[in-house]
């Protein structure tokens, strides 16, 4: 039996670690037939397949999703990235940057099933007619979601991103009973529906995609009846963590190599509320666009061990903190500053600028572009050079000054 066949969420971690450092060997020495990987690891000592091992993982260096995007800028469209033909490429998604994602049949099929066993622990289930509230165009989300619930057998509603009232009245008049959104949304949605005292059919979420109040799921139970479970999803490998009816945090996937680095660092941290530490994932199956020790940019503040209620063996963390970069995401979406500098080169225009991302009244959050200077000769112009960019719609601000050495984003949900 090989080591990912092996794979069982019932397992102690210690073993289920082994295999995934096993199958994370693996998986690397396929990489290594990539120039990009080749270039980046023999820096580090790395001669061939076999100098690939478990003793000096750690020595490998990190990914990042600003490194991909710059590989694509160099050699487009794949970054050299591409390791199967392109007659074998099932699907492409885009994300900012841009980045082109190329998937097989096969390797969508994976992710889907990453993201079914994280929608079943939250409680979804064969019958369930589901609103599907994310994106379908371009991005990967509402595909893979999609067929996820599939795999599952629920009944797919796709809704898609907006348009909040009219979720609400198709959700009465179908009866739908589950929903998967973002948290602010779905909170937002159903603050809609109370305005009018006829409550709706759902009685359970499943959510993910934001830097989420911690008091959110709490509060849509008691004020709504709808039971909310969270999953953390990253585009390029599927789902990493998922909740389950314990309520105890966020399990880690068994059959994927979770490891956690200090914030702007190489080296392997472990999470703690005095030092919240980066997820970096390695990939077992991909095979359009091997992914080995991509840094997310997101961190979490610490890991419960031992074996749940549930009966799963693996850490459990309670939620997203914060980013490591200047990359966030608002709703659901990366927000990537550097696109913001590229509309301002192509239209010739040096100024201090800066994003701010503030939780607003109601519970959405809002993106804010504030530039240094006088208005511009015509701004709703630029704005929409912005919006399509960034894929968002923005607030345009101009300020008559930004600190010295502002960073490019600030995040200002749930600050103090």
């Amino acid at each position: 039996m090989s080591a990912q066949q092996a794979f069982d969420e019932t397992a102690d971690w210690p073993h289920s670690l082994g295999l995934q450092r096993q199958a994370a060997v693996l998986a690397a020495r396929r990489a290594w037939r990539l120039a990009p990987y080749r270039k980046a690891w023999s820096g580090v000592g790395i001669s061939s397949e076999e100098d690939i091992c478990q003793t000096g993982w750690a020595t490998l260096p990190l990914l990042s999703k600003e490194g991909l995007v710059d590989a694509a800028r160099r050699a487009p469209p794949w970054g050299e990235r591409l390791q199967v033909d392109r007659s074998d490429i099932a699907h492409v998604f885009v994300a900012p940057g841009p980045l082109f994602m190329p998937f097989t049949a096969r390797d969508l099929d994976y992710v889907a099933r990453s993201f079914a066993k994280a929608l079943l622990a939250c409680g979804f289930q064969a019958g369930d007619l589901v609103d599907q509230t994310t994106m379908y165009n371009w991005v990967i989300a509402a595909t893979v979601l999609d067929r996820a619930l599939e795999q599952i057998g629920c009944a797919v509603l796709p809704g898609g991103i907006g348009q909040t009232e009219r979720h609400v009245e198709v959700i009465r008049q179908l009866g739908v009973n589950a929903i998967l959104a973002f948290p602010t949304f779905l909170e937002h949605l159903l603050e809609q529906a109370a305005q009018d005292a006829q409550p709706l059919p759902l009685t359970k979420a499943a959510v993910m995609g934001e830097l989420s109040d911690p008091q959110a799921k709490s509060r849509m139970l008691s004020k709504y009846g709808v039971q909310a479970r969270e999953f953390y999803g990253v585009a390029d490998v599927g789902a990493v963590a998922w909740e389950c009816a314990a309520g105890q945090g966020m399990h880690l996937r068994d059959d994927l190599l979770v490891e956690f680095v200090a914030p702007g660092q190489e080296s392997l941290a472990e999470p703690s509320a005095a030092q919240p530490a980066e997820l970096v994932v390695t990939d077992f199956h991909r095979q359009a666009m091997p992914i080995i020790r991509l840094r997310t940019g997101d961190m979490i503040d610490g890991l419960t061990h031992g074996r749940c209620s549930c009966g799963r063996g693996s850490p459990r963390f309670n939620r997203i903190v914060g980013r490591a970069s200047e990359i966030t995401k608002v709703k659901g979406m990366f927000v990537v500053p550097r696109l913001v500098h590229d509309v301002m080169q192509r239209d010739g225009i040096e100024r201090p600028y800066r994003l701010v991302v503030d939780r607003v009244e109601g519970g959405q959050d809002a993106l804010s572009l504030e530039v240094a200077g006088a208005p511009y000769a015509d701004p709703a112009a630029f704005r929409l050079k912005v919006e399509q960019a960034l894929r968002m719609r923005i607030d345009l601000r101009f300020v008559d000054a930004l600190p010295e050495g502002a960073p490019r984003l600030i995040d200002r949900r749930f600050l103090p």
